[in-house]
């Protein structure tokens, strides 16, 4: 047998490495989050992963010891192994091999019958400008050092199937009980036993692809890289862009998504004949080298056949794995929207309608999400990216937008998107990522083919689809946000508050189709109040479509779920969640009339006063100017008191909830966020500036002895609504919920506004 000295694993370096990582991990803006449901860490032999940072060439090692506590050889370029050096000392103490090692398949061939795991970037390098598609339709990389695009390298699935060859000659050895040879084998590699040889002899090797994507990707400059400029004279073109990507990857807000896919087993590509081959072969060779080198020394015709037989299987195998490896690619909204920005300049487009562009890119995500095979990113799986993509505030494409904007890539005014010369010039290998990420993200993932469909069904169809599909699209995304923030809001972290709480009517949105004989062109928004749900507005709700109309109950944000939910939520998520509702009626509806209740109704009047185009009336319930608790007037106090104790002690605050005693405890919180009642205070000023710019047919119903609301309100607040003449009603009541309890006929004064609203659209449209 070939023997050679090898380096060796410091055990010691090793877990002080693991241990410096944690450490410095938690101090980086970096999120590593791993895939791997299908237990491949466990049953992964070679790891295969992409490469598009110099640091990541540390994380795989370091989660599959978390996983498993298992060593990894990873193979690095040469450039870093010196004879004598430290350094290179240190690399190979923590499992790192050159790629110019002599016998190095062999070498790796053993580590993993050790029990072992190897980690290989098939790649070749780092691939900068993410594309693995030739003009050709193949998979193929462009490598700088040779200045060509080409195919992975093979040493990975080469290394497969030998390794599998040579198990297959030791169980022959073991069949014929040659006990002098195994044991030499067992020496060899260092194995306690040749029960233990064979044992993982028995174990096909497995190769798994893995990937790793980063998101966001960011191009703006960074402390590291503004750091190094302060002490260097000049900073080449080059470095400067390693710095600033690589910086932004580690010191900021960054997600890591490492996503391992299903195992490739080698042996399951050998065909019978193939077999038959390769055990007469390997009679006549005794060690791995042997193997490695096969056809190499032109020892006989079956031998050569053999060559080549194991030539195509190594190619079969790298082809599927670097299949499998980029389809495991994590999509995120930059992937979407990259992609879709190249179609459309590929249809001769340089300007579009940001309107048009996000609606295009809502139903690309919702169409992508039922694609199979598809791997989305978790704000694609939130609700939150859809909604928000529709009015342009979602997080995730205003970072896309201010990234590319920076790039000179596209400017935006808010109202179009232009495309501009700079996304249609070609860059070098080594600035693409700087100069046009939106090639980058394009790139990476072009060969998914789920997307590629799911972008042309949202160019085809974002004209087409009729005002019912649009509405249900949105309803769907209320119900499937209700329900995230209901389970994220039911871990043990809030259950002190939670298991404190009465309410048990459904908080979910609900949407009535119009049950009378009579089908009304008019919708109605139904706006629930402050501690309540949609379940507060549902009998109305109820009476309303057995007129013959359609109704929608929106939830507000924070509601319905726990009042830890409320806690996080501003009086402008409370605005969105009506503007979200109007939408869900004003798709499939050509006149919306608003009716709120309490806090719902100060809501609905705030609406209004932007005046959207398909809004008709206003019914506000009790809308609160003055309260009945003068107490109220110190909440903002209270509110400033409860952040600084948080601040200084980390803390829930000093007095973070007030109990409720509510008029109807199975539907509101009993707890109140003292914050949630600082954003109702901003709420209600924010109302009554902007008053005088309601000109919607308004109805003002007030209880004449509420206790919660002050009954002057309602004067106070037609006083200000100079732009119409609204009309109050005073109900006799001492409690504040007369729409839930119907009290002195408060439902039906609803009813006959709206009728009166409609009968005056008919004679119109008469």
């Amino acid at each position: 047998m070939n023997h050679f000295t090898s380096p060796k694993i410091n055990k010691k370096t090793y877990a002080w490495s693991v241990r410096a990582f944690s450490s410095v991990k938690s101090m980086l803006g970096i999120n590593i989050k791993l895939h791997a449901p299908d237990h491949q860490v466990e049953e992964g032999h070679i790891f295969l992963f992409n490469h598009f940072a110099r640091f990541e060439t540390f994380i795989p090692q370091y989660l599959i010891y978390q996983e498993q506590k298992v060593y990894c050889r990873s193979v690095a370029s040469s450039e870093f192994f010196k004879s004598g050096d430290r350094f290179t000392s240190y690399l190979h103490g923590v499992g790192a091999v050159s790629n110019e090692m002599p016998n190095l398949l062999s070498f790796l061939a053993k580590d993993i019958l050790k029990g072992n795991k190897i980690v290989i970037f098939p790649e070749g390098g780092m691939i900068k400008d993410k594309q693995i598609i030739s003009d050709q339709g193949e998979y193929s990389i462009y490598s700088p050092s040779s200045e060509e695009r080409r195919k992975h390298h093979t040493g990975a699935s080469r290394l497969a199937l030998v390794l599998d060859m040579y198990k297959a000659m030791i169980l022959q050895a073991y069949q014929k009980n040659e006990q002098a040879t195994l044991q030499e084998w067992c020496d060899d590699l260092g194995l306690e036993s040749i029960e233990l040889l064979i044992e993982r002899c028995k174990i096909p090797t497995r190769i798994v692809p893995s990937n790793i994507t980063f998101y966001p990707i960011r191009i703006q400059s960074n402390f590291l890289k503004e750091s190094v400029e302060r002490f260097s004279d000049k900073l080449s073109k080059n470095y400067a862009e390693e710095l600033m990507i690589e910086g932004n990857l580690l010191l900021k807000d960054t997600d890591m998504d490492i996503r391992m896919g299903k195992p490739i087993e080698s042996t399951k590509y050998w065909s019978w004949w193939d077999r038959v081959i390769f055990k007469r072969v390997i009679k006549n060779i005794s060690d791995l080298d042997g193997l490695f080198n096969l056809g190499r020394n032109k020892r006989g015709y079956i031998e050569q056949i053999a060559a080549k037989k194991l030539n195509r299987r190594t190619d079969q195998i790298r082809d599927i794995a670097m299949k499998e490896m980029y389809s495991l690619v994590t999509l995120n909204l930059s992937h979407l929207a990259s992609s879709l920005i190249l179609r459309l300049i590929d249809a001769g487009v340089d300007e579009i309608s940001q309107s048009v562009f996000l609606r295009i890119l809502y139903l690309s995500a919702r169409y992508l999400s039922h694609e199979k095979g598809i791997h989305l990113h978790r704000s694609l799986l939130s609700p939150e990216t859809y909604r928000n993509l529709r009015d342009g505030s979602s997080k995730q494409f205003l970072q896309f937008l201010d990234s590319t904007q920076f790039a000179e890539l596209l400017s935006s005014d808010g109202k179009d998107i232009r495309f501009l010369p700079k996304l249609k010039e070609e860059h070098s290998f080594h600035d693409v990522r700087l100069e046009n990420p939106i090639c980058v993200y394009a790139n990476e993932c072009a060969s998914i083919s789920g997307l590629d469909i799911a972008l042309k069904r949202a160019l085809s169809n974002h004209q087409n689809l009729a005002g019912k599909q649009w509405s249900q699209f949105f309803f769907e995304d209320e119900i499937h946000a209700f329900d995230l923030a209901k389970e994220n809001y039911s871990t043990p972290e809030y259950e002190d508050i939670n298991t404190q709480q009465t309410a048990t009517q459904d908080g979910a949105p609900f949407f009535l189709s119009s049950s009378g004989a009579i089908k009304r062109e008019t919708a109605v928004l139904l706006v629930h109040g402050f501690l309540a749900s949609p379940a507060e507005m549902r009998g109305l709700g109820e009476d309303i479509a057995k007129l013959g109309y359609k109704v929608y109950g929106t939830r507000l944000e924070g509601h319905g779920t726990s009042p830890c939910d409320l806690r996080q939520r501003s009086w402008q998520d409370w605005l969105r969640s009506v503007k979200r509702g109007y939408e869900v009626l004003s798709s499939c509806s050509e006149h919306v009339m608003v009716i709120g209740f309490s806090t719902g109704g100060a809501l609905s009047l705030l609406f209004a006063a932007d005046r959207p185009a398909k809004l008709e009336a206003v019914c506000a319930i009790a809308p609160p100017l003055k309260f009945i608790n003068s107490n109220l007037v110190f909440i903002p106090l209270i509110h400033h008191a409860n952040r600084l104790a948080k601040w200084l002690a980390a803390q829930e605050g000093i007095l973070p909830y007030i109990v409720n005693d509510s008029e109807h405890p199975d539907i509101n919180y009993r707890h109140i966020p003292v914050r949630a009642l600082h954003e109702l205070r901003l709420l209600v000023d924010k109302m009554e500036k902007n008053l005088s710019r309601v000109n919607a047919s308004t109805l003002l119903i007030q209880g004449d002895e509420d206790s919660v609301v002050d009954p002057k309100s309602a004067a106070l607040i037609r006083d200000q609504m100079v732009a119409t003449t609204p009309k109050i009603i005073m109900v006799p009541s001492n409690r504040h919920g007369i729409v839930t309890e119907d009290i002195s006929g408060t439902r039906k004064h609803v009813l006959n506004f709206i009728e009166q609203i409609e009968g005056t659209l008919t004679h119109d449209r008469n």
